[in-house]
């Protein structure tokens, strides 16, 4: 029988037609959270850059902004592209298009323009927010600019923010996602999927919780109340899942503070880890290289520091000791996760993660994991092959692209390439196809590929990753030129500036007059292009 005390109550359910587990009391839709808004009220939100916000100054620019959105005839149900960087502007507009019932589609800011006109335009949105960085993208929908909306946004009066009901099913944003095509897919999330997700972060965050109050011998509540409040550093995008749900959505739940910085810069992340006695610091392992190295010689106080968590690529042995000898008392963890399944798979925390590093942690409690082969059959215990997952969590397709690989029981391939040990958690072996993550930041190779193609005078070219101390990964690529071609390394990587954000552009190019290896089937065989062209480090 169903406690409906508990808030994490899981039930079995149906959705989209295949069994799930979700949360008895999850909301009807994304902006029920907005309700929080009023509850914290003068309570401090958002630091961005020098400027403070409350909850309830959010809340009144949104619905400032909100208003004007349904004047202006945009309705439920309506796409409207989110073209802005972290900031108070991007909270602002993100609660301003929920509240209405329309579908925020997250772009990344600092895409270029090619980048933003494709996600805006295969989408279908009727509109965008973007800044003084995009207004020059030449875009066939409405543009409203954040900077002539601040000013009255920031002193907003007090307003309820209108809120327009939509279905658990209904779409609530879209999640760019880059395909092996090379093209932005936009992954459509429902508001269940969404929600579900959020509540299976704050319910993995109760079973620390009470991991740590059992080693401490007291109970839950008594350890909740010895911590201190939680300030989250954000460094992830926030069109990403882990600046969106795990940071946002999460620390608006829970009444708790964001602090954004412009720019990643150690120095900078030191001085305001102390200031505003940050607790919370989930980034990448470059950031966390970056910090430590940093805090050396700073002299300043981080002891704030008690929640650590790793994501956007592996975490190398080194880093993990490093970490958890500057941070002793930190819990410090991972977890697998895509944004097709509105973020996490799996989850480690603490000594689960410390003890057994190269795992993922056990799948959360709402999503299923199998393990198959090629002919997608399940495989057993410590056998390699492709992980697929299933759950309320998934998405309900791309916007924008051919339909994902869902099988007759709702199963998703992941096309990651892993397998579930004795214990029951997920190890990575392999990532999909032609990827790199370079400073945590999903590059694929085949988007670079064909930007380079673009280059009047390259024939072909093939995207690799290669290590990187600081980076993990950096991309590099080899590319063939024409028989006439006369271009050089320096005029290629220049003319990726127009097609590519600029973490997305090679750190070299190998230019050859030969054609690129090639199997029967015409496919360029990577393997032994880097044997050939990339034996030398750059």
């Amino acid at each position: 029988m169903t406690d409906n005390t508990d808030p994490f109550a899981l039930i079995d359910a149906e959705v989209r037609g295949f069994p799930c587990r979700i949360f008895a009391d999850t909301p009807p839709h994304l902006a029920s959270l907005w309700s929080l808004l009023d509850v914290y009220g003068d309570r401090e939100f958002l630091l961005d850059g020098d400027t403070r916000w409350t909850f309830k100054q959010v809340r009144n620019a949104a619905s400032l902004l909100a208003q004007d959105l349904a004047a202006r005839g945009y309705a439920p149900g309506d796409r409207i592209a989110l073209v802005l960087p972290n900031g108070a502007g991007w909270v602002v507009s993100f609660v301003a298009i929920t509240a209405i019932g329309a579908v925020p589609a997250l772009v990344n800011a600092r895409g270029a323009a090619e980048e933003i006109q494709h996600c805006v335009h295969s989408t279908g949105c009727v509109a965008w927010i973007g800044d003084a960085r995009t207004a020059a993208v030449d875009v066939a929908a409405d543009r409203l600019d954040w900077a002539e909306i601040e000013p009255s946004a920031r002193n907003a009066p007090d307003a309820a923010l209108p809120v327009v009901d939509r279905e658990h099913n209904d779409e609530a944003l879209l999640m760019f996602t880059s395909g092996t095509t090379g093209r932005a897919k936009a992954a459509i999330l429902t508001h269940l999927g969404v929600l579900t997700s959020l509540k299976t972060i704050q319910y993995s965050g109760l079973l620390v919780a009470q991991d740590m109050a059992a080693q401490y011998g007291i109970a839950v509540e008594q350890l909740m109340q010895m911590r201190p409040p939680t300030v989250t550093l954000l460094m992830f995008p926030m069109f990403h899942v882990s600046g969106c749900h795990a940071v946002f959505l999460n620390n608006l739940s829970q009444g708790a503070r964001i602090v954004m910085l412009k720019r990643w810069d150690p120095e900078t992340a030191l001085e305001v880890i102390e200031r505003e006695g940050v607790t919370a610091f989930p980034a990448v392992p470059t950031m966390y290289w970056d910090l430590l190295k940093a805090a050396e010689t700073s002299g300043r106080n981080i002891s704030s520091l008690t929640s650590l968590s790793v994501g956007g690529q592996g975490t190398p042995p080194a880093l993990l000791n490093a970490v958890t000898g500057a941070f002793p008392s930190a819990v410090i963890g991972t977890g697998y996760g895509m944004t097709e399944n509105n973020g996490t798979v799996s989850m480690a925390v603490g000594s689960a993660f410390v003890q057994k590093p190269h795992a993922t942690g056990r799948p959360v409690a709402t999503v299923q994991v199998e393990i198959r082969d090629e002919a997608g059959r399940p495989l057993p215990a410590n056998t390699t092959g492709e992980i697929h997952v299933r759950g309320a969590t998934l998405m309900a397709g791309y916007a924008n692209a051919e339909p994902p690989f869902f099988d007759d029981n709702g199963w998703f391939a992941s096309g990651d390439i892993g397998y579930l040990d004795d214990d029951g958690c997920v190890c990575i072996v392999d990532r999909r196809t032609d990827m790199v993550i370079s400073g945590g930041e999903n590059i694929y190779c085949a988007e670079v590929e064909r930007a380079i193609d673009l280059h009047p005078q390259i024939r072909e070219s093939a995207a690799l990753g290669e290590p990187d101390e600081r980076l993990g990964e950096r991309v590099v690529a080899v590319a063939c030129l024409e028989a006439d071609g006369e271009a050089t390394e320096e005029a290629v990587l220049a003319s990726l500036d127009a097609h590519l954000a600029r973490y997305k552009i090679p750190k070299r190019i190998v230019l050859t007059r030969e054609p690129l290896p090639r199997n029967p089937t015409g496919k360029i065989i990577k393997r032994q292009v880097r044997e050939i062209y990339l034996k030398e480090p750059a």
